[in-house]
């Protein structure tokens, strides 16, 4: 395992409006390339979306039973691919912040792993819900994405891993409202419209909205750092062991 040369953990991360935008860059171009392949994906297998909308709204109860199944798998490994690819891109254009890819990549594959085993109820209990459904696939990339992103931050600087949480858990709520608001606005289209909003709007908001909002926050925080604001700074048990025999030996001089 390496470790950082200077970083020390004693600031937060200030990114520059450059490295924001590439940020963003990346989310959007991830995310794009999932939608894509969920695009490729649907051309295989659209006509069982399909038909249980159809089915939906003559109701009619026989769904296909495999659908379930197939959308939680999809959620799975187009978020499981994409937060991988995330934190490559991450690791190949910010090494000396996201310096340690083996933890980051196991945790990441830990943490999918675990949603997969928790959302995998939800998806057979409204196996009869197709429109709930989707609703859950497009929750299931969202955090799937949202709950990476901490992960991504955490390991890169745990000593301020509450503000990470703070600014990705806004632009987690952001995303959700914005995938609600197209999900109201397709209530009066047709299957196939309603199945790529459902389908493909999730990444490309996750992956892009999450980054961009936390890279703002970043920066508010910085400014803050710089004022000498540091409310969200978590010492380490080695720092809090040193504050403590500090302030000992301070009782002890007195």
């Amino acid at each position: 395992m390496s470790s950082p040369a200077t970083n020390t953990f004693n600031e937060p991360s200030n990114l520059s409006g450059r490295q924001l935008v590439a940020k963003v860059v990346i989310g959007l171009a991830i995310g794009g390339i999932i939608a894509a392949l969920l695009f490729v994906v649907m051309s295989f297998v659209g006509t069982m979306f399909t038909s249980a909308f159809g089915q939906q709204s003559q109701e009619v109860a026989s769904a296909n039973p495999l659908l379930p199944i197939i959308l939680l798998f999809i959620g799975f490994l187009s978020t499981f691919i994409g937060n991988i690819a995330v934190a490559g891109a991450y690791s190949l254009f910010y090494s000396k912040k996201y310096y340690d890819i083996s933890k980051t990549l196991g945790l990441l594959f830990l943490t999918n792993g675990i949603l997969f085993f928790i959302l995998a109820p939800i998806y057979l209990i409204f196996a009869g819900h197709i429109e709930i459904l989707f609703i859950v696939l497009g929750f299931h990339v969202v955090f799937s994405v949202f709950i990476s992103a901490c992960q991504i931050e955490f390991t890169a600087n745990p000593n301020y891993a509450w503000s990470a949480l703070m600014g990705n858990v806004l632009w987690f709520a952001f995303a959700l409202l914005m995938y609600g608001l197209m999900y109201k606005s397709s209530l009066s289209s047709g299957p196939e419209q309603k199945i790529y909003v459902f389908m493909l709007l999730p990444s490309i908001l996750a992956y892009g909205l999450i980054p961009f909002g936390a890279g703002i926050w970043e920066k508010i925080y910085y400014k803050a750092y710089e004022l000498g604001n540091n409310g969200f700074y978590l010492p380490s048990p080695g720092e809090q062991s040193e504050e403590a025999t500090t302030a000992d030996d301070e009782i002890n001089v007195e």
